[in-house]
């Protein structure tokens, strides 16, 4: 005899997603959805991980494409569906600036906001004739480099691949030339050409899109030092 299945009226939620300003209805995560986030943190793959959050996502939100939302986006969203499927606290543990005793922090991730009113500037002045374009980058081009998640990552490699992955197009006086239609060869060419100056101005983009943060406060359970830490990424909140 086949077991039946279970209708639960499944609380809804709603949220807004910070880069569009859209408001998203969504539900907590089902056993199924939560099973398959933990197998694959048992995996310690990045990329399975990253394939799971994403799935679970777009199965708990209505309406939405997860695939085209800034990592940022994800990153929130995530942390707003998961504080409402296994509780609004989590535990973290960081240790003391004093002594570096591991302490074990409570965080309430419902009042996790990012701050997008200072968000960098997407068009770059490379020349009187050449304009850069820059855009968000999403988890589904991030997970297409296999230098950003490979086994043990290279810290220039990362970071030369997301200012590659944030370039949208150029513009000249004669044509706009969207980054994604030209080879990999052409683009690195094109990296390789600018000057130091015009790198630094497009790292400043690539540096300051948005992220999860919060400022932790919490006195250390062994030297009673005063800690003041922030978290920032996805990575320090779970």
């Amino acid at each position: 005899m086949a077991l039946p299945r279970l209708n639960n009226d499944n609380p809804i939620y709603e949220m807004v997603i910070p880069s569009t300003k859209k408001t998203i209805k969504y539900r907590p995560f089902l056993v199924k959805e939560q099973k398959n986030l933990l197998i694959a943190v048992e995996s310690q793959d990045a990329k399975q991980i990253m394939n799971s959050m994403l799935a679970c996502l777009q199965s708990c939100t209505e309406n939405c494409n997860i695939e085209d939302l800034a990592t940022f986006d994800v990153d929130y969203m995530f942390t707003q569906i998961r504080s409402k499927s296994v509780g609004e606290k989590t535990n973290i543990i960081t240790p003391c600036s004093e002594c570096n005793h591991e302490n074990t922090v409570s965080l309430d991730l419902s009042g996790i906001q990012i701050d997008i009113d200072s968000l960098p500037k997407n068009e770059i002045q490379l020349t009187n004739e050449i304009k850069l374009k820059m855009k968000y980058p999403t988890y589904q081009d991030m997970m297409k480099s296999e230098k950003i998640f490979s086994n043990d990552p290279k810290m220039v490699e990362v970071l030369f691949e997301t200012l590659i992955l944030c370039m949208h197009s150029i513009q000249t006086e004669e044509e706009n030339i969207l980054i994604k239609d030209e080879s990999r060869e052409e683009i690195e060419s094109f990296i390789n050409s600018l000057t130091n100056e015009q790198l630094d101005s497009i790292n400043i983009f690539v540096q300051n899109l948005p992220t999860l943060t919060h400022n932790l406060e919490y006195r250390c359970e062994k030297c009673g030092h005063e800690n003041k830490t922030e978290l920032r990424g996805m990575q320090d909140f779970f």
